[in-house]
């Protein structure tokens, strides 16, 4: 009885033995996969850093979009600083119109889009007629032909003037280019030759065919026979 019983610890022990064996088999091939992985990812970060690396160091400006032209450019890391940057285009209807600003900056990661300083548009309308805009900065998209303006941090604000006699004043506007539309959610002050408009939003559409003011709207017509001013406030 005492041998059988020897015999069934035995056999349990040696089973014990292999069981322990082979766990500690697959915890080391485990090991050596979960290693592997991790030297795998972190090489695949490597890789795509050399890529980038290589395109920066290699052809940095390759990113520029064609229609950029600019003045002379310098390299820091993966972000190209441009001097006088300028772009030409085309509106649907086949109208020009010219961006350029003081400097810009792109990032080869995200090659469509321009940081611009000190921002010069020119764009051409119906008749003739053109609008500038000069904007503190802005951001500019190559690919939608999209440019955001901003307002300068020590108040200066975004003017667009009119060879009609249009000038406007705003503290934001995203303009289509392509499109040539203009809209602004922020207050925005207008003067025309025959009067002047005060809102809180504007909305230009139709390459400037279309003005629409919205929120706290107030207007002051001078009308073209001099019988006073008239006033309209929404």
């Amino acid at each position: 009885m005492s041998n059988a019983l020897a015999i069934d610890a035995a056999t349990k022990s040696g089973e014990y033995v292999r069981d322990r064996s082979k766990a500690i088999i697959a915890a080391r091939s485990h090991s050596r996969r979960v290693l592997w992985l991790k030297r795998f990812i972190v090489l695949g970060s490597f890789g795509s850093a050399a890529v980038l690396a290589a395109v920066a160091i290699f052809d940095p400006f390759s990113a520029v979009p064609g229609n950029v032209s600019i003045a002379s450019a310098s390299l820091n890391g993966t972000k190209i600083t441009m001097e006088l940057p300028r772009l030409n285009g085309f509106r649907k209807d086949g109208k020009p119109y010219q961006v350029r600003a003081r400097s810009g900056i792109q990032d080869v990661r995200s090659p469509k889009v321009i940081e611009l300083n000190e921002v010069e548009a020119r764009i051409q309308m119906e008749n003739d007629n053109s609008v500038n805009v000069v904007a503190p900065s802005g951001i500019f998209d190559s690919g939608a032909d999209l440019m955001k303006l901003f307002a300068g941090k020590g108040g200066e604000l975004i003017t667009l003037k009119s060879t009609s006699g249009f000038l406007a004043h705003l503290r934001s506007a995203d303009v289509n280019l392509k499109a040539g539309t203009l809209t602004s959610q922020e207050h925005v002050f207008v003067s025309m030759p025959n009067g002047k408009v005060d809102a809180d939003r504007v909305d230009v559409a139709d390459g400037g065919k279309v003005i629409t003011f919205i929120g706290n709207v107030k207007s002051l017509f001078n009308p073209a026979k001099g019988e006073g001013a008239q006033e309209k406030a929404e």
